[in-house]
């Protein structure tokens, strides 16, 4: 089984980069956070008692739960052999998609008033 910030970070991921590709102009990173959760939908037995707790334990082991961002294939033994190198390489990913969302997205500084100048271009000027 893999680690849950492993499942997070895969559908956290995932969605930020199909939000990427929409030309929507808000909320790409509460998208993003969604799917991180929809991501661990499958876990929800080990927090739930009773009938519920059942019908998601037999959910999880089910091949339907790689609906959310491949969660059955994660848990494998293919993957579970290697916990420890796929989550420094979720959480590479999800650094990386940080940085990159930040490049594409991020605010820059506004000029100010137009024929006005900042502190660096007046020390600039006296050189």
């Amino acid at each position: 089984m893999a680690f849950a910030i492993v499942h997070f970070t895969v559908g956290f991921v995932t969605v930020l980069a199909l939000l990427w590709l929409v030309p929507v102009t808000r909320y790409r990173l509460t998208g993003a956070f969604v799917g991180g959760g929809l991501a661990l939908v499958p876990d929800a037995g080990k927090l739930l008692d009773g009938r519920w707790g059942v019908w998601f334990d037999a959910f999880h082991d089910s091949g339907t739960a790689d609906i959310f961002f491949l969660h059955a294939t994660l848990d494998g033994p293919a993957f579970r052999a290697h916990n420890i190198e796929l989550t420094f390489l979720s959480l590479s990913a999800l650094g990386a998609a940080f940085l990159l969302y930040d490049w594409r997205f991020g605010h820059t500084p506004s000029a100010g008033v137009s024929g006005s100048t900042d502190s660096a271009s007046r020390d600039h000027d006296r050189l």
